[in-house]
């Protein structure tokens, strides 16, 4: 039986598409500040663990338009550019942002000679 849409509920909010920053610093402004909210996974999912009145699709997918305007900034920030807000190219969020170059030390084998089971000789 569907619980009352106004009760308070505890529940999880599958996290695809939802960025941690924005689900954290949002939920209050949506529920209200009794409500509470943690990172949790479920079954291997990850997502968040809410309580509180349960949200609204209006309300989950307003959290996704902020999550991905989120990310993109993060991104432009993280990357260097800067982007005039009337260029028509979207930049991808999904662009690679080199960390470090490092080159892994040890020694290296010929994968023809190289055998995990062999005996020093």
């Amino acid at each position: 039986m569907p619980q009352p849409t106004g009760s308070v509920q505890e529940y999880w909010l599958p996290g695809y598409g939802l960025s941690r920053h924005i689900v954290l610093r949002q939920l209050q402004f949506f529920l209200g500040p009794s409500a509470t909210v943690r990172p949790y996974s479920y079954h291997g999912r990850e997502g968040y663990l809410i309580n509180g009145t349960p949200l609204t699709k209006e309300q989950i997918e307003d959290l996704r338009r902020q999550s991905r305007e989120y990310e993109r900034q993060q991104t432009i920030r993280m990357s260097g550019k800067t982007i005039a807000s009337t260029d028509a190219v979207e930049p991808d969020i999904n662009e690679l942002v080199v960390v470090t170059v490092s080159r892994r030390s040890g020694p290296v084998y010929d994968s023809k000679s190289y055998s995990p089971y062999q005996r020093a000789r």
